[in-house]
C-alpha cells in the first residue's frame, strides 16, 4: 500500500465527521481507489495537504528521517508507529507545536507557547500524541476522555464479521485514579466509511486498525505490536502531566 493511501484511509473518518480537510477529499480518495493512477495519487496528494496538522506531522517524521511526507514509512510512523519516530527530537516537535499550530483557526500564541513549553519527555510524534496532548489544535473536536478514544487509532482482533459490521477484541481508553489506561473490551466497527469501502476481505483472527469507529485496514501482527508499543509510549508520557 502506498503512503498516499495508507494516510488518506485514516484521514477518511475525521473528514467525513467534517473536522478535517476539505469536502473535495472524499471524492479525491474515491478516484485514486478508483484508478491508482500516478495522477490520482498527486491529486490525492495535493488534497491531503490541506488537513493543516496530519501534513505537518508528516513533514516533520520526513524531514527527521530524510524522507518525502508521503512516503510509505513515514505515513505508517504517524498513523501506525514505526523507528522513524525516534528521529524526531523533543525540541523539534515543541517547535512544531509553537510555529505550526499557532495562528487564525488554530491555538492562540499564548496557548501554543505553553503547550510547546511544558511538553513532557517520552512523546513521539505519533497520532497518539495530538490526541493525548493537544486534543484538537482547531477546537473543532470537544476535548473529552470519548473523543480521545475515538481519534486514537485502535487496533483489534476479528471475532465475527456481519456485512459492514467487523467485531472485534480491542481495548477502551479510560482513567483510573487520575491516569489514563487501556482495557480490552469487545466493539463493532464500520467497514465503510462516507460509501467508501475501506476493510474488505476481513477474517477471524485478523488483525484491523480503526478510526473514528471505522475499520480502517488490516494490520499485520508486526503492525499491531508497533501500534501498541507507540501508542503505550505516549499514554505514559500523557501520564506524567
Amino acid at each position: 500500500m502506498e503512503g498516499v493511501e495508507l494516510a488518506a484511509r485514516f484521514a477518511l473518518a475525521p473528514n467525513s465527521l467534517s473536522y478535517c480537510g476539505t469536502p473535495a477529499f472524499r471524492g479525491a480518495f474515491s478516484d485514486f481507489l478508483d484508478l491508482k493512477t500516478a495522477a490520482a495519487a498527486g491529486a490525492l496528494e495535493s488534497s491531503l495537504k490541506k488537513f493543516t496538522a496530519h501534513y505537518a506531522y508528516l513533514c516533520l517524521i520526513a524531514e527527521a528521517s530524510g524522507k518525502s511526507p508521503f512516503d510509505r514509512e513515514v505515513a505508517e510512523a504517524f498513523w501506525l508507529g514505526n523507528g522513524l519516530l525516534w528521529e524526531v527530537k523533543k525540541k523539534e516537535l515543541a517547535s512544531l507545536i509553537s510555529d505550526e499550530f499557532c495562528g487564525t483557526g488554530m491555538l492562540s500564541h499564548g496557548r501554543a507557547m505553553k503547550l510547546a513549553d511544558e511538553l513532557p519527555d517520552g512523546f513521539l510524534p505519533h497520532h497518539s500524541f495530538h490526541v493525548l496532548y493537544l486534543h484538537t489544535i482547531s477546537g473543532a473536536i470537544e476535548p473529552s476522555l470519548r473523543n480521545a478514544d475515538l481519534c486514537r487509532v485502535s487496533w483489534g482482533r476479528v471475532i465475527g464479521v456481519d456485512g459492514n459490521i467487523v467485531a472485534v477484541k480491542s481495548q477502551k481508553l479510560i482513567r483510573v485514579n487520575g491516569k489514563l489506561a487501556l482495557v480490552e473490551q469487545k466493539r463493532k466497527w464500520k467497514a465503510s466509511c462516507a460509501g467508501i469501502r475501506l476493510l474488505e476481505g476481513a477474517r477471524r483472527g485478523d488483525f484491523v486498525a480503526s478510526h473514528w469507529g471505522f475499520a480502517v485496514m488490516k494490520l499485520s501482527q508486526a503492525q499491531a505490536a508497533r501500534l501498541e508499543k507507540f501508542t503505550l509510549q505516549n499514554l505514559k508520557a500523557a501520564n506524567r502531566l
